[in-house]
């Protein structure tokens, strides 16, 4: 009697091939995981490089703003006044302003001065559209019961929201 089926050793032998596609297919699979890890780590070190241009962003600004805030002179008052308001926002912003004209008063009554110098900064918490940062500030104050000066060390609160790629001071406060 003739047989037409074939044992298992036939069958492979008669299948040539197999081995290397299905090493292709494993190689494959392989290099599809590792482009789908690498892209994750792309993404993962890119939102890793915005939050640090963001933390240094806000940092930046909270340092300038500190900076206007414990700067001026009284005969320049209303550009140093406005520097401070340029770069701030909301409730602030309206504090400020709102008095800004009674400072003013006592600052050239008094013929005051003042030169402020950041010493240390740190973000204490952001995201993408807002910032906390605590800003060490020494001020040499001058007026007329002080002429020689008065040096001055403030610890400041800010916090910080993003507006049109803008950090701009929401809130600050004056912590020690």
């Amino acid at each position: 009697m003739i047989s037409f089926s074939r044992t298992t050793k036939d069958s492979a032998a008669a299948r040539p091939g197999r081995g290397p596609v299905a090493l292709a297919w494993a190689l494959s699979v392989l290099l599809v995981v590792a482009l789908a890890a690498a892209t994750v780590s792309i993404l993962a070190l890119r939102r890793q490089d915005v939050r640090a241009e963001d933390r240094t962003g806000a940092m930046q600004a909270a340092r300038q703003l500190a900076l206007d805030f414990t700067t001026y002179k009284y005969d320049s008052w209303d550009a140093d006044a406005q520097r401070v308001l340029d770069d701030s926002t909301g409730q602030f912003k309206e504090e400020f302003q709102s008095g800004a004209n009674s400072v003013k008063t006592e600052v050239v009554a008094n013929k005051a001065t003042s030169r402020g110098d950041v010493k240390e900064a740190a973000v204490v918490s952001n995201d993408k559209d807002s910032a906390q940062v605590l800003v060490i500030v020494n001020a040499v104050v001058t007026n007329t019961a002080a002429k020689d000066g008065v040096e001055r060390r403030y610890r400041i609160k800010l916090d910080l929201v993003r507006e049109q790629d803008r950090w701009l001071t929401a809130d600050l406060q004056v912590v020690g």
